[in-house]
Parts: C-alpha cells; structure tokens; sequence
C-alpha cells in the first residue's frame, strides 16, 4: 500500500518512513500539506498519516481537503502528548484514528494495518499497484512498468527501487538500504549494494534523458532525483550526439 506522511519533523518522518517500509507498504514523505495536496491530484494513496500541525496548516484542515481529492481516504493524526479536546477535534475533523509521538513502531504499525484492512474496498480497481513518477510498482510480481513497458526484478531489487522511489529527492543512507532491503543484515558489502544500484540504474532506465538520475553520495547512500524537462531535453539532445 502506499501511504503519504505529512510531517515538518524530519527526524520523526524518518522514523515514521522507516517503519513503515518495514511493514511493507511505500511511504512518500511531506513537510507540509500544500506539496501533498498536489501530488494527490495526479497520484493515489491509501491512507494518510499526518502531524497535528501539518507544516501550514492544522491537521482538521488537511482532511477534508484531503478527501476532496481522494474520497474516503484514510486519516490517522500523529499527536506530541495531546489532550482529550485535541483528539476529539481531529476526530470530529474526520480522522480515523489519533496516535501519540513519538510513535511506537508495533503499534502503529497494527493500527495502519487494521485502518488498511478496514478501507481495503476503498481503493479503485485500476489502481492496485503503487505508482509514483510514471513507474508502477508490481509487488505481486516484483516487476515495475514504465514508458509502456515492464521489468522483471529480483525481490531485493525491486524493495531496492522502491526505497529510492519512496524517497524522490531525499538522500537514503546505506544503513537505510541495509535495514529494509537486507533486513537489518550489516555483514552485507558495500560493492553489493552498489551493484543493485547499478541492476536498479540500468533496468529502469535512470539516466537523464529519461528524467531520472540516481546518484551515489560518497560515504552516506544514494539519492534519485527527478530531472527537470529542460534538462530532460539537454540530456537526450546529447545522447544522441553520442549516438551519431
């Protein structure tokens, strides 16, 4: 499933992205509500999870704008020690469900899964596969399909793609990758996560002329970049130069 977070506290959106990744669902974070507000309209998520104060405006705010967009659309706020008339606000705003920060990951975790299992008719029929920036995300078949066409991947290659997708623009660290693409295993070697990012670079096309770039950012991680439409047109006008 694919969630969106809505949260200025970056340490606890890290967090909250990490486990979520764990729990097997793709997390795309938000420091504040306008950003989402906009994605939404071109791309589906399953449930929402969002601060209290959402970067620019009120949790009570975000909902039914939120929903405006994306009816039904699940809601859990996340709350710093809240009191009562702050959760009966965010539930008379229409959020389904209040958690206390920082979050405790089995808990919450369950509680997305039951809100999930809950809303689980919700979600339109054409829109089963996680899809973000124009590549669709098959995790029944571990295959992602893009520009009309689709790629096999090996199930670490695929929660590889996924990581970096999940994480447009955002730098993921090694210890990041190794915690949710080998499971917490730390005997991995550095050479096997970059070959992964290189299967993961050439299966899915990242390079410049097809609008993605995905960088290695010595000693921390890699980062995936959307590249502009101008530099889009650059990069392919150079490309085939090459070529020629």
């Amino acid at each position: 499933m694919r969630i969106a977070l809505i949260e200025p506290d970056l340490r606890h959106a890290e967090l909250v992205g990490r486990l979520i990744f764990a729990g097997g669902h793709a997390c795309q974070h938000f420091a504040a509500s306008a950003p989402f507000l906009s994605r939404a309209a071109d791309e589906f998520f399953d449930l929402l999870l969002t601060g209290s104060w959402a970067g620019d405006c009120p949790a009570e705010d975000v909902i039914p704008r939120a929903r405006s967009i994306l009816p039904s659309l699940p809601v859990i706020v996340l709350m710093s020690e809240p009191r009562e008339s702050q959760i009966v606000a965010a539930l008379h705003a229409g959020a389904d469900d209040c958690l206390i920060k920082p979050v405790r990951g089995p808990e919450m975790l369950a509680r997305v899964d039951a809100l999930l299992r809950r809303a689980g008719l919700r979600r339109p029929h054409n829109r089963r596969r996680d899809v973000i920036g124009g590549y669709a995300f098959d995790a029944a078949q571990f295959s992602v399909t893009f520009r009309s066409q689709t790629v096999a991947l090996t199930p670490k290659e695929f929660r590889f793609a996924l990581l970096l997708f999940a994480n447009l623009s955002r730098p993921v660290s090694r210890a990041h990758i190794l915690e949710t693409v080998w499971t917490r295993r730390r005997d991995v070697r550095s050479r096997t996560v970059d070959t992964h990012a290189s299967r993961v670079r050439t299966k899915l096309q990242l390079r410049p002329e097809h609008g993605y770039c995905l960088t290695p950012l010595y000693g921390y991680g890699y980062q995936l970049d959307a590249v502009p439409p101008e530099a889009v047109e650059k990069a392919g006008e150079a490309s085939g130069m090459k070529e020629s």
